[in-house]
């Protein structure tokens, strides 16, 4: 259905400015219920995925999705006949709250924002990167994704998750803290467009089941979805915008990256020159200080020692 509204003002990816957005019947009426779920003190997790690609319009899926939310719990409503087709539209009673501050590309920033934005707003977590296959990638995002349920669990927000695959999520987020998945596709002529809307019941069967499967084709039919649905390429943020404060998150996450790792290559170094010397803590950080021409502390050289002795290399990097 289109939904003809002021509100709805956005552009498509040709760059195309509309007022107005289309939507799936059933998506809208799936997400219809989101306020009264809200409002017994529950929060709202989704996930949309890209059946296991990138650049696939899970971003895009994602954002239509938070900001339809954001005008429901503003006041707004649709009201529509038998057949899907718009009678009424009822305007939002209060200011929609959604834009480029509710979209976030990490864990930390998520938990941050959550803290800050007032209880019941919608938060975009997009951490559809390259890479995010990768054992030690996904294991720091579920670690991320405990810290924050354990943290802002009961802050009443909704939050979208967006993300390649989501049978990379742990059990705990995929099946019991979610409410629903949506799973963006390319159709046999590889144009962005169809999804597959799964429930609380039909996501748990596609997890279980397409665990136990070998492939990505193979795990994504190995249940039925609630309904296959299409969605189109507008947004309602400035997409160069939105790009540039993710290609900006992506080259932060990065950095931290490579200074975790040379932290401890730097550790290593010193646990061996202290290893193989009869220097004391005192001794290499003179020692130290001379050859990087920048001041290193005898509580430095503790503090590496300790970290390379009881902590060892952890699986962040």
């Amino acid at each position: 259905m289109i939904i003809n509204h002021p509100d709805f003002v956005g552009t498509f990816r040709s760059g195309k400015i509309t007022k107005g957005m289309y939507i799936d019947r059933w998506m809208k009426e799936n997400l219809d219920g989101i306020p009264t779920f809200l409002n017994k003190s529950w929060d709202v997790v989704g996930i949309v995925s890209g059946h296991g690609k990138v650049r696939i319009g899970k971003s895009t899926m994602a954002l239509q999705v938070a900001y339809y939310i954001a005008w429901i719990l503003a006041g707004g409503k649709i009201i529509a006949d038998e057949d899907g087709k718009v009678t009424e539209i009822i305007n939002p009673k209060n200011k929609v709250h959604f834009n480029l501050d509710h979209v976030v590309f990490s864990p930390d920033e998520l938990m941050a924002t959550a803290q800050k934005l007032p209880k019941g707003s919608v938060i975009v977590y997009d951490e559809g990167r390259a890479g995010l296959d990768s054992a030690r990638a996904m294991e720091s995002i579920n670690k991320g994704m405990q810290d924050f349920f354990q943290e802002c669990g009961v802050l009443g927000h909704v939050i979208i998750i967006v993300l390649p695959s989501f049978f990379k999520l742990h059990e705990d987020f995929a099946i019991a803290r979610s409410l629903f998945l949506i799973d963006v596709y390319a159709d046999k002529k590889f144009n962005r467009g169809p999804f597959a809307f799964y429930n609380e019941t039909q996501k748990e069967w596609l997890y279980y089941l397409g665990k136990k499967k070998i492939g990505i084709s193979a795990k994504y039919h190995s249940a039925r979805s609630s309904f296959i649905g299409s969605f189109s390429s507008w947004m309602n943020l400035d997409r160069e915008t939105y790009d540039k404060k993710k290609t900006d998150a992506i080259k932060k996450k990065r950095q931290t990256r490579l200074q975790k790792k040379f932290k401890k290559q730097r550790d290593a170094a010193i646990y061996l020159a202290k290893k193989h010397s009869e220097y004391t803590h005192e001794d290499l950080a003179r020692e130290l200080s001379a050859l990087s021409n920048s001041k290193v502390t005898a509580q430095v050289v503790k503090y590496a020692l300790a970290s390379i002795t009881h902590d060892a290399f952890d699986k962040d990097d």
